[in-house]
């Protein structure tokens, strides 16, 4: 609960009207606050906690740029994942800013924690947890050069566009079979097909160390307004 103060030493204004027009201001409904009239030519404003923090539009899966963002997506880490409850915030915060800069959600780095990026549901239990555990698990999910994959939410954008793209039904099956009795692709021909394309979209816009590394540099100067 937060408290405003409104007091005046002109006695001609209405403080009570001016701490309504004050709510009013800030679009909280007047049955959402409590103005009290001290008598002592002071008006007292109580507000809520959740009006003044509203609630994140989809948290789970908007990108996450400024240091600001990403501190708050590390909240929402642990509050979401237990086995991050005992990894220390910086280390967290140092290790998912890169993930964050590279486009990747709260979402996609819940689903790097519990899968390999072939799919493969990582193992779990009480042993799985601390600083070393996150570095290995997000550590899967950079080329041997250092770069960041793409994540889960990314790769399904990216098979969308594969999709878009028309491109044959015949790609990657055998070629012996007419093409009204050609199985369905298997997962692993079709993630072959879509990093082909994934090559050729990214040829002039690769997400590298070094381009994420001026990302970071750019975002320590970008300052947007709470909301």
């Amino acid at each position: 609960m937060a408290e405003f103060r409104i007091s005046s030493d002109d006695e001609q204004v209405d403080l009570r009207k001016l701490a309504a027009a004050l709510t009013e201001s800030q679009g909280w409904a007047r049955d959402e606050v409590s103005i009290w009239d001290t008598r002592r030519g002071e008006v007292i404003i109580n507000v809520d906690d959740t009006l003044l923090r509203p609630p994140e539009t989809d948290p789970l899966h908007r990108p996450r740029h400024t240091p600001a963002d990403v501190h708050r997506a590390c909240e929402h880490l642990r509050r979401e994942e237990p086995s991050l409850r005992g990894v220390d915030f910086v280390f967290l915060r140092k290790e998912t800013a890169r993930f964050f800069s590279a486009g990747w959600t709260v979402a996609d780095v819940l689903h790097a924690l519990a899968h390999r990026p072939d799919h493969v549901v990582w193992p779990t239990g009480p042993e799985h947890h601390g600083d070393a555990w996150l570095r290995h698990r997000l550590t899967a999910w950079r080329t041997p050069d250092g770069d960041i994959r793409p994540s889960h939410s990314q790769e399904a954008a990216q098979l969308r566009v594969v999709s878009r793209a028309g491109l044959p039904m015949e790609l990657g099956l055998p070629e012996e079979v007419e093409l009204s009795e050609r199985p369905v692709a298997s997962p692993e021909v079709a993630r072959s097909a879509a990093d082909d394309a994934r090559r050729l979209m990214r040829q002039n816009s690769r997400t590298t160390t070094n381009s994420l590394a001026h990302q970071d540099r750019t975002s320590e100067n970008i300052h947007r307004p709470e909301r």
